[in-house]
């Protein structure tokens, strides 16, 4: 990774933890004013996807990282604490709020708290940040006010209809067999118009080893997504079957979700779902409808999905966004789901991405955690692994499922083969490193 130009550090988000941010709330709400008509896409207003990729390409480093850092109501915050810490009474009364704050220009609702906190201060009511969040109806620092399931409450006089179906794409399901034609009409869009593909590169083939063909089978991992109680699910309202789409096709394995504006597939999400997390693996979206910022809609959805099927199997907490690529700024967007964390790519322990930026800005590669003393360091010097006869090895052979460790695995090879299978199996143990080579299986 330390060679490469663009080191990528797999990433995660605590769906149970999310934070929604002002950008991502004024996404829901563009989504929720389409469906009720209440604004109408022009398309001199749309940006076109060359004019995205401008303007996120010219973002700076520090934009970024302040965007990445911002995960509360700070300027509420600063209020707040000015209020608790501030002693003269005399300077609050006399100058205005954005002089006190050092603020160019506050908005209404800062302004109606400032004046709130000063009447309160005024009559000694407030002393401490309880004292303060207690006299208040509505608690400005509380995130849980702002989830996206708040947003995501449906309606049922909205004029447009957006639902998401969940299908699972292998072993293809009737479902998903029945719709592949008019998914793959989209991604042909998707992939010509957006990244610029030859028509004869998006064959259907080709879609379906890309994004449907899947090695996770439905009995690839047991747990209580495998035995759930339809009827029992049905009748809760604390969960939300509009969210996840249909509770008769949960479970472990491959899926794609589908958005369904009227009756019409406009976007699809390619999701893996694991016994611990989900996995977002590809996302595609008819173009005509870019203007809805599918894109941030769909992982604040999906988001949405873990929390709801995390109710089901509380080992399934984190949403993946596959890899973060720090030196490539239109990538960067992935870090903007709080709170989220990178992999050191090292010791394989996870970091808040708010400290990893930093590092990154200052290199293209970095170890996350931190250099302990020369004896109890932990490095994964790949150049170094040469034995793989203790690595496990799982084969077929005549119907018959073995797993075996390299050395015995040689046994069953003709000998002019042996060469070639270790220096494959070598090669993949350097790519992974010693301790991870340690614990994989092989398939052959």
């Amino acid at each position: 990774m330390n060679l490469t130009c663009c080191p990528l550090y797999t990433i995660k988000c605590d769906s149970n933890k999310f934070q929604l941010r002002r950008s991502q709330k004024n996404t829901l709400k563009l989504i929720k004013n389409y469906l009720d008509n209440k604004n109408q896409h022009s398309n001199k207003k749309c940006n076109s996807s060359r004019d995205r990729e401008s303007i996120i390409s010219n973002l700076s480093n520090d934009y970024i990282l302040n965007r990445i850092n911002q995960r509360k109501n700070t300027v509420a915050e600063r209020i707040i604490d000015l209020f608790i810490n501030f002693n003269d009474f005399n300077d609050l009364e006399s100058k205005k709020p954005e002089e006190i704050l050092k603020i160019k220009k506050l908005k209404a609702k800062h302004v109606r708290l400032f004046k709130k906190l000063l009447v309160l201060k005024k009559n000694d009511k407030i002393k401490n940040k309880e004292d303060i969040l207690r006299s208040l109806k509505r608690n400005p620092l509380d995130s849980n006010q702002d989830t996206i399931e708040n947003y995501l409450t449906p309606s049922n006089s909205f004029q447009n209809k957006l639902e998401t179906r969940l299908v699972r794409s292998f072993p293809p399901s009737k479902e998903f067999t029945e719709s592949i034609t008019e998914e793959h009409k989209v991604y042909t869009k998707y992939q010509t118009i957006i990244h610029k593909d030859k028509p004869s590169e998006c064959s259907l083939a080709q879609f379906k080893r890309f994004l449907c063909d899947s090695p996770l089978l439905p009995n690839s991992y047991k747990g209580p997504l495998n035995s759930l109680d339809l009827k029992r699910l049905s009748k809760d309202k604390n969960f939300r079957e509009d969210i996840v789409g249909d509770i008769n096709s949960i479970g472990y394995g491959s899926f794609h979700q589908q958005y369904i504006l009227n009756g019409k597939i406009i976007a699809v999400g390619v999701l893996d779902i694991l016994n611990k997390c989900v996995s977002s693996v590809y996302f595609f979206y008819d173009p005509d409808y870019q203007f809805l910022n599918l894109g941030t809609y769909s992982a604040l959805k999906e988001i949405a999905f873990v929390r709801q099927i995390s109710k089901l199997d509380t080992n399934i907490q984190w949403y993946y966004l596959g890899f973060y690529v720090h030196t490539c700024k239109k990538m960067r967007y992935k870090g903007f789901y709080y709170p989220s964390y990178l992999l050191c790519p090292e010791v394989y322990t996870w970091h808040p991405i708010e400290e990893c930026s930093r590092l990154l800005n200052a290199n293209k590669y970095s170890r996350f955690a931190p250099r302990e003393k020369a004896d109890q360091t932990i490095t994964e010097d790949q150049n170094q692994i040469d034995n793989v006869d203790n690595v496990k090895i799982k084969f077929d052979i005549h119907g018959e499922l073995k797993f075996v460790k390299f050395r015995e695995f040689c046994s069953f090879l003709n000998d002019e083969y042996i060469p070639e299978f270790k220096h494959l199996v070598l090669n993949y143990c350097k790519l992974f490193g010693k301790s991870v080579s340690d614990r994989i299986v092989i398939s052959f």
